[in-house]
């Protein structure tokens, strides 16, 4: 019986020394992956998710931004103390890197117009799977990309990281999508928001809750 306690024993410590080496290499390839092929993400998310690094959007009651990164296997919140040791001046230095990642990929995106019966666009409709998608709406390049089809001001929901839909910030028609926010968000492995944003020359505001009864 002591020799079975023992080789459980043994067998044991084994997996502790295999695990702890393979999380060694895993954090290794990722400090050098971070190195080499950094891109900034400045994610929109839930406040709920309570990220180490987070900003209030104005207006917001649910929803934040937080402070992330892409690793080699997706998507990377930062900690405290790695944040400040990356970006010395703050969240200000993080923004203007996360916001050039963020332009970069704003240039590829190709939004598909939903049409009512009369021709009339009802929104724009975005659909990516990467994580960037979503930090292109604080761009000023994000409301000047749709000003000839939509306005000058826009309405934009985004209920989880693949799914950005914009309408007219003049339109009457977006309570009729409500049920579809909340499907989109409730659905989703990566929930970001179940607010409205105004965005207009002054900036991103949250106005509403969609999800509110």
């Amino acid at each position: 019986m002591s020799y079975f306690r023992s080789l459980g024993f043994i067998l044991i410590n084994l997996l502790f020394v295999w695990f702890s080496h393979a999380d060694e290499k895993i954090a290794a390839k990722e400090v050098n992956f971070k190195g080499k092929n950094q891109k900034h993400l400045l994610l929109i998310e839930p406040r709920s998710m309570r990220s180490a690094v987070s900003m209030i959007i104005p207006g917001a009651q649910h929803t934040v931004y937080s402070a992330g990164y892409m690793g080699s296997l997706g998507v990377i919140h930062y900690k405290a103390e790695e944040f400040r040791a990356n970006f010395k001046s703050g969240w200000k230095q993080f923004r203007e890197n996360a916001l050039k990642d963020a332009a970069k990929h704003l240039e590829k995106i190709e939004p598909e117009l939903i049409k009512n019966s009369e021709n009339i666009i009802e929104y724009a409709l975005i659909q990516s799977k990467d994580p960037l998608t979503v930090s292109t709406i604080i761009l000023p390049q994000f409301r000047e990309k749709f000003r000839d089809l939509l306005g000058p001001e826009l309405l934009v929901v985004v209920p989880n990281r693949s799914t950005i839909l914009v309408f007219s910030g003049f339109a009457n028609n977006i309570n009729l999508y409500k049920k579809t926010f909340i499907n989109l968000y409730k659905d989703s492995i990566y929930p970001v928001s179940r607010e409205i944003f105004r965005i207009n020359g002054s900036g991103i505001r949250a106005i509403d809750d969609y999800g509110a009864r």
